[in-house]
């Protein structure tokens, strides 16, 4: 990038403010981390490499990120949300018992990792074990998703018999349950059809919540 292209500070180039411009660098560099990342891996993947995949010089990294650890937090932070958002858009589209609405999610949820191997592996596998750090922002994000799990199942179970602690506590086993199968089907390069694959998390997270449901 040019000096001209740079600008003065506050100076506006084809249209784009510095704020908007760097809003824009940090949005290709994510796009390029979640690409590297979820194909060579984040130990295998440089900087240099992110920053000429994303068409965006070495130095502009650090305007956004504290190097390739805030790179990979951005990269899952994204991964996450898509995967979070392909739960709720599965419930949402099967409304009704709480079999429908668990199918719903889990074909969501499966769905989407098919769809995008490259979210798998960062949210089953880069992420892990990098750095005090990053094993913090892991389990954040893993309570993030029992959160998600409890707002979409309470209206579906009778919340005054069962205390708070220990229905968070069955929703948090419920979520790994989940996990797990979805990394051995990861690991199986998704030989097992999707469906049997959803059929047998749903077989696992209902057969809880029906015994504690209305």
């Amino acid at each position: 990038m040019t000096v001209s292209e740079l600008g003065a500070p506050g100076r506006k180039y084809r249209g784009a403010g510095p704020e908007q411009r760097q809003q824009q660098r940090r949005a290709r560099l994510v796009d390029a981390a979640i690409e590297e990342f979820g194909t060579r891996g984040y130990r295998n993947t440089t900087i240099d490499a992110v920053c000429a995949r994303a068409g965006v010089g070495k130095r502009y990294v650090y305007e956004s990120f504290d190097g390739s650890e805030g790179l990979l937090l951005a990269a899952y932070t994204v991964a996450t949300d898509r995967l979070r958002g392909y739960i709720v858009d599965g419930a949402a589209a099967h409304p009704g018992t709480v079999g429908t609405v668990v199918h719903g999610a889990l074909t969501g949820f499966f769905r989407g990792i098919a769809e995008d191997p490259r979210i798998a592996r960062i949210v089953f596998f880069e992420i892990l074990g990098v750095s005090p750090a990053v094993d913090a922002d892991y389990r954040r994000v893993t309570a993030s998703f029992v959160d998600t799990f409890l707002e979409l199942a309470t209206p579906m179970i009778d919340i005054e018999s069962v205390p708070h602690p220990r229905l968070r506590t069955i929703a948090t086993g419920l979520v790994g349950a989940v996990l797990m199968i979805a990394q051995h089907w990861v690991l199986g390069d998704f030989r097992q059809p999707l469906d049997d694959v959803v059929d047998s998390a749903h077989t696992v997270v209902t057969s809880v919540l029906e015994g504690l449901g209305r």
